[in-house]
């Protein structure tokens, strides 16, 4: 409609957007006849805004709710894959925002069977489209979550067990659907929601009889993971609805997962069993021996059962080792634990960590402003100099400043671009709070000189002039 108007007349109509009235005074001055006529209008040139109006609007019954629903999705689908017969990273937000309109409706529906099932429609397109858009930004992840969270929402407000049992029925159906193929997190999600209706008896046993069908027994690291969260969700309706005998039995037989074997240590731990916390820790560090990770999980527990035991040489031994791993938290027990030794100690544990742990080693001379190993590692490695620098001002000033300006040297003769010269003089400002005005305008200047063939550079230098 406004193809033919030339560019320089749209400012001076835009002039006047000001004084034009506002849209909801115009349309409210209508008739219903003539709102008809412009929306009928406007859907014939849309037709998702088509879909979108009699699927919002339209009183009907449940399986033309659902048949509109599919209807509206699948427009959705069509509209961005006919672009490019893939969702790229630009459009797939829009692409999630017009699926939430389906959700959206199902907050609506006052029928927890079909919002059930509308939700599950809307549930298994977001996670088919993983195969067909750029989720990078994590738009249609979000969309799932919300979905997911919809329909624990039905199913936590439905009360009625004949339709609690209707509901199971369709999860379980949804959680078999070919889209969670190469998706078991998302089957176990769905499952998980279902043990809401675990109160019955005959719907938790029919629940049961499903999760276990999921168990994976080929041995893989994903299939220990993904059975892990099934035995978590037996284990919790054993532990509500069975007895402590049977819960304490399951618990015992899956001490090779994780989240059980934590779950042994805390009881023995909360009833002052320490030895047995040891001892069960000492099985984990050994079963997960090449997964680093758990092995310090582990170890942690044996510490913290050491330390409750008042095990000072073996909380010392099992300390050391987890702060040379990393965890630094457990160095200042050590310090207190090393009282007249600390000296000696200080130094060997520095010496080791000088080696074997670069970050942790920095944590710690850090810590103990160690001003001598400070200014050791700033030679060596100028990059470094900004976080000790408030610890090597008093005392080392000149080599500071100096070291500061080595740092900025080095870091501008890696720059290939303004972002990055940009970057560069970020840091001759903090630069100049540490040396002053004319010691930076002098490093300005050098490097003026020294990449004069860098035009972009010298434009953002001499703005600190």
């Amino acid at each position: 409609m406004l193809d033919h108007f030339e560019e320089g007349e749209l400012p001076e109509q835009n002039a006047s957007l000001s004084n034009q009235p506002d849209l909801r005074d115009v349309l409210g001055s209508l008739s219903k006849e003539k709102l008809i006529e412009i929306l009928v209008d406007l859907a014939d040139e849309d037709h998702v805004l088509h879909k979108t109006l009699v699927f919002n609007y339209a009183s009907v019954d449940r399986q033309v709710e659902l048949d509109r629903c599919r209807e509206l999705i699948d427009s959705i689908t069509h509209k961005f894959l006919a672009k490019e017969g893939y969702i790229s990273y630009r459009n797939v937000d829009d692409f999630a925002d017009d699926l939430t309109r389906v959700l959206e409706r199902v907050e609506t529906i006052e029928d927890s069977l079909i919002a059930m099932e509308v939700a599950g429609l809307l549930l298994t397109e977001a996670v088919n489209s993983y195969q067909y858009a750029d989720d990078s930004g994590g738009a249609i992840g979000d969309l799932v979550d919300q979905t997911m969270t919809i329909i624990q929402s039905i199913a936590e407000e439905s009360t009625d067990v004949n339709v609690q049992k209707e509901l199971l029925d369709k999860l379980i159906q949804l959680s078999k659907d070919k889209a969670f193929e190469g998706w078991i997190d998302y089957r176990i999600d769905v499952l998980s929601i279902s043990t809401t209706f675990a109160e019955d008896d005959a719907l938790r046993r029919r629940l049961i009889g499903e999760l276990e069908l999921w168990i994976d027994d080929s041995g893989n690291r994903y299939g220990h993971y993904s059975n892990e969260r099934i035995y978590n969700l037996l284990y919790e309706m054993i532990q509500t609805h069975g007895t402590v005998a049977e819960a304490r039995q399951f618990m015992h037989d899956k001490l090779d997962y994780p989240s059980f074997r934590e779950r042994l240590l805390q009881i023995e731990l909360d009833n002052d069993n320490y030895e047995r916390v040891v001892e069960l820790a000492m099985v984990g560090e050994k079963k997960d021996a090449d997964c680093k990770g758990l092995v310090n999980r582990w170890k942690k527990w044996r510490y913290t059962a050491y330390k409750k035991m008042n095990s000072s040489k073996e909380q010392i031994i099992l300390g050391r080792e987890l702060v040379v791993d990393g965890e630094f938290d457990y160095y200042w027990d050590l310090k207190d634990l090393a009282a007249d030794d600390f000296p000696s100690f200080y130094a060997r544990l520095k010496n080791e960590l000088e080696t074997k742990n670069n970050r942790v080693y920095l944590q710690l001379i850090e810590a103990e402003e160690d001003m001598d190993a400070m200014l050791r590692y700033v030679r060596a490695n100028p990059s470094h100099i900004e976080p000790f620098l408030k610890y090597l001002m008093d005392e080392h000033e000149e080599e500071a400043i100096h070291l500061f300006k080595i740092y900025i040297k080095e870091m501008a003769d890696r720059t290939n671009n303004r972002s990055q010269y940009k970057g560069i003089c970020q840091m001759l400002r903090r630069f100049k709070k540490v040396g002053g005005r004319e010691v930076q305008i002098r490093l300005v200047e050098e490097l003026q000189v020294q990449y004069k063939r860098r035009p972009a550079f010298i434009d953002e230098l001499s703005k600190l002039l």
